[in-house]
């Protein structure tokens, strides 16, 4: 195969091209044999030089005697094919096959109606892959495999794309150019088509984060976390994002980038937001809704406008599901264009929504959710689970404010056993100088079967999860409530308060173990987890008691830092 790009010898690409090709009596062009590409210059001048002759020459059929068949602007790189129906039944047309094996400018014909368009990419890989290209939410048929027409180092692919057609355009002339292969770095070029020759750019390299096998991340079982959320990813109160990204029930960061990766890879069969993982093109726009009726379903498609303004897209969050109360809409734009002002969006299920506003858009990533390094440069507006991230990661709610999460750390202990059915129980709490602080709150007072207990003030590097005593008015030992969750200065219970009530001004404290180490080894583990902001020192013990087989006490005490805490213990046998 050569390829004649415009600064061919003239000659030769003639005829090269003249023996691909045949043009008929009455203008059709058709492919015939051969493999050469070329410039669409070359189709121009092919085209004139057989109605120059005066003799039918091979399989062409025309000569000086049929009407002019071409025209060149822009310096050979719009290319017009003439109609002469009227007056010599003669009208130029190619067809699709023919225009497989040009590039490098436009080539119009039908009055106009039909018209074909130059699109180089350039960029640069690491390995040869597949680019796709994506028209009016379609991927087009590729005969360009992992390249063609690379006309220099820097060229990927040069092609023509139909992008009119009965004369009407497709798409707006839209297209998107994606690139998603597997262990490499994603890269995605919306451009429009026009006369001439439009450009689109892609880098890709080896993805260093992206090195498991694929078939093993799509089997993780981590579940798509779609819609809009209000999530507090910084302490300071909840803030509008999309999704709420956990990497569960994996254990690192890397397994979810990877596997949100594994929903946008080349030939992906699922889907996010709705969306053709294939087809995810990251084109999401934010509307402020001032009215609306009926309800939202989540991921469902959405249609707004008539002919030039048309377009149509999938729903990624709404802030409410109820109609009449939503205020903000987002969505990924499929085909057309963006609503205006005053426009209305309706929903596959009848739901609408009146913008009051010109839609504002969205600076997404094409791995959608960010970048990542081992920690995160999340996406504009993109949501994770609180307790999976840390003060390395970065993030902006969809407001575009900074978010700085605080830096959750680990307290994990570890307790080897004489025997697999031993039981030893943990106690750990901040201390002062070894000796725990047992006076940290002040109860405002709780009656019997209250699920909260409510105290003056938490800090907040107190533990999520947790225990809390309570000396309560009238005893002499605390008693200790689980909790799953705090929130301003109340403590969420696991079960209800018992026995005695909560008298205000009782005196208590939170424990961050006040349990059993769990495990069916000799070894026994627990694990809590904080936001860290200053050392904390704690101190406790750990107790195995069995009258049959007791093990001697074993004091705890250290610091939780920057790093967390581990700590280890070894039961011994105090028979």
């Amino acid at each position: 195969m050569a390829i004649y790009d415009k600064d061919a010898t003239p000659a030769t690409a003639v005829t090269a091209w003249l023996a691909q090709f045949k043009v008929d009596a009455s203008g059709d062009i058709t492919w015939v044999t051969g493999t050469n590409t070329f410039h669409v210059w070359w189709m121009h001048r092919a085209l004139q030089k057989i109605v120059y002759d005066f003799a039918i020459s091979g399989d062409d059929e025309l000569n000086l005697s049929k009407p002019n068949p071409s025209t060149s602007e822009a310096l050979g790189t719009i290319i017009t094919l003439l109609d002469h129906t009227s007056d010599y039944a003669v009208k130029y047309t190619v067809t699709a096959q023919v225009m497989e094996y040009h590039f490098g400018g436009s080539v119009e014909f039908d009055g106009g109606d039909e018209g074909y368009y130059g699109l180089k990419v350039e960029g640069s890989n690491s390995t040869p892959l597949p680019l796709k290209i994506i028209q009016n939410n379609v991927e087009l048929t590729s005969h360009w495999g992992n390249g063609i027409n690379q006309t220099s180092s820097k060229v990927l692919l040069r092609v023509m794309i139909l992008g009119r057609t009965s004369g009407a355009d497709i798409d707006n002339l839209i297209i998107n150019v994606k690139a998603s292969t597997w262990q490499e770095t994603y890269a995605v070029w919306e451009t429009e088509l026009g006369l001439g020759e439009a450009g689109a750019s892609i880098i890709t390299e080896a993805d260093p984060q992206n090195t498991s096998i694929l078939a093993t991340v799509q089997a993780y079982g981590i579940t798509n976390s779609e819609g809009y959320k209000s999530l507090d990813l910084d302490g300071n109160g909840n803030k509008p994002y999309l999704g709420e990204w956990s990497y569960s029930p994996q254990s690192t960061k890397k397994a979810l980038y990877e596997f949100v990766k594994s929903l946008l890879v080349d030939g992906s069969v699922v889907t996010l937001y709705g969306v053709d993982g294939d087809l995810w093109t990251g084109r999401v726009y934010d509307c402020s809704i001032g009215s609306g009726a009926g309800t939202w379903v989540q991921n469902e498609t959405l249609t707004w406008g008539s002919g030039a303004t048309a377009g149509t897209g999938h729903l990624m969050g709404v802030d409410s599901l109820t109609g009449s109360a939503t205020a903000r809409l987002i969505f990924h734009l499929d085909t057309g264009i963006a609503p205006a002002n005053a426009m209305t969006v309706t929903g596959n299920g009848a739901a609408t929504g009146v913008l009051d506003a010109i839609p504002s858009s969205i600076k997404t990533h094409v791995n959608h959710l960010g970048q990542f390094t081992g920690a995160w440069i999340a996406a504009l507006g993109i949501g994770f689970a609180s307790a999976e991230i840390g003060s390395a990661d970065s993030f902006k709610d969809l407001d575009g404010n900074a978010i700085t999460p605080p830096n959750y750390v680990t307290i994990q202990g570890s307790i080897v056993c004489g025997a697999t059915g031993d039981d030893p129980h943990t106690f750990l709490a901040p201390a002062t100088v070894g000796v725990i602080d047992m006076s940290v709150y002040a109860c405002d007072g709780n009656i019997i079967g209250a699920a909260v207990i409510d105290v003056d003030a938490i800090a907040a590097d107190t533990p999520q999860t947790g225990w809390i005593g309570v000396l309560k008015t009238g005893t002499t030992t605390y008693k200790f409530y689980e909790y799953d969750s705090w929130t301003g200065a109340q403590f969420s219970l696991v079960g209800v308060i018992a026995d005695d009530a909560i008298t205000a001004t009782d005196p208590a404290f939170h424990a961050i173990f006040y349990e059993s180490a769990v495990g069916a080894g000799l070894t026994k583990t627990l694990t809590n987890s904080l936001i860290y902001t200053t050392d904390i020192p704690v101190a406790g013990w750990v107790r195995h008691g069995d009258p049959a087989i007791p093990d001697k006490p074993i004091p705890l005490a250290g610091t939780i830092g920057a790093g967390g805490l581990s700590f280890s213990a070894t039961l011994v046998d105090e028979t």
